[in-house]
């Protein structure tokens, strides 16, 4: 019954498939240096030169850098590179200035902007991607969801209509508006992957709706998306993940938490099972009841990469 209940929501959504991965690091490294938000090179001292501050065109000398030190740059004034904080040198022969690849600065992460289908429901788009293929290849990924969810929500909107006429006579005035909804988050955007939930809700009656989540994982480089089955890439990796699952759950009921563990053999880890990247791993996500009353909402659990690499 409860896997019937899900199916239902499901049946509304589209599948798509295709295989790639990338293993996602716990930091963008850029020759040895972690690469951080809004650098954009990095200088390597040559020549012993001055660190300073600028007072209107004054310089305050702090310190002498010293050949063979590096420091990232975050901003560039006319002959002098920024290292944050105010604080500047010289460009000069006395340093050697570096920019990162386009392919680095993407990997700290790329731009998701709002759009809106039909004034009905708000969808994710990416802009700027180094590659136009890649970017119309995941935009176009997401847009058939939300032409999906729009579709689905038409479609209950002609049987709210149906049912309401058909029960015209047996107090129509008390049975609830259906209603349709769809809703998405940003969970992972770094190192050239990208993780997207996207939340399907749906209500016909009854104590309360059910959602179903799809999960987008993509390879910002190429615009494939990534399912688990290319992550963990054999069945042993699978397996481990699902033995690794069953004993967090289990846990997680013995410190009195409402898990259905009796259900916990049964779940499958496959290719399907939604799942989003994390610094360190995944998160594998289950459904409404499929380990866990309503309220428990859509359980997670956290597999590092350790577990099944």
């Amino acid at each position: 019954m409860k896997k019937w209940i899900t199916s239902v929501v499901v049946c509304f959504l589209f599948m798509f498939a295709s295989p790639f991965y990338n293993e996602a690091l716990a930091k963008v490294l850029w020759d040895g240096m972690e690469l951080k938000k809004g650098q954009i090179g990095k200088a390597t001292i040559i020549k012993p030169t001055e660190l300073y501050k600028l007072n209107g065109t004054t310089k305050k000398v702090v310190r002498k850098l010293n050949p063979g030190e590096v420091y990232r740059i975050y901003t560039f004034l006319p002959g002098k590179l920024g290292l944050g904080g105010g604080y500047f040198i010289d460009r000069d022969n006395r340093v050697k200035y570096q920019t990162p690849s386009k392919e680095k600065l993407q990997a700290l992460g790329v731009k998701i902007i709002k759009r809106t289908y039909k004034d009905t429901f708000d969808y994710p788009q990416v802009t700027g991607l180094i590659s136009k293929s890649a970017q119309d290849k995941i935009n176009e990924t997401l847009a058939k969801h939300v032409r999906a969810s729009y579709n689905a929500y038409m479609e209950l909107e002609r049987t709210e209509q149906e049912h309401r006429e058909q029960y015209s006579g047996d107090f129509p005035e008390s049975m609830l508006d259906y209603e349709y909804k769809m809703s998405y988050e940003v969970k992972y955007n770094e190192n050239n992957l990208l993780s997207i939930l996207i939340y399907d809700y749906m209500y016909t009656g009854g104590a309360h709706g059910m959602s179903t989540v799809t999960a987008y994982n993509f390879n910002v480089l190429t615009g494939q998306r990534l399912y688990l089955s290319d992550v963990a890439k054999s069945q042993s990796a699978l397996n481990k993940i699902k033995k690794y699952a069953i004993t967090d759950l289990t846990n997680r009921a013995n410190r009195g938490e409402a898990i259905f563990t009796e259900e916990l053999s049964g779940i499958e880890i496959n290719s399907q099972r939604p799942f989003y990247f994390t610094a360190n791993g995944i998160v594998i996500k289950f459904y409404e009841y499929e380990v866990a009353p309503y309220a428990a909402g859509m359980p997670e659990v956290k597999v590092p990469y350790s577990v099944f690499k």
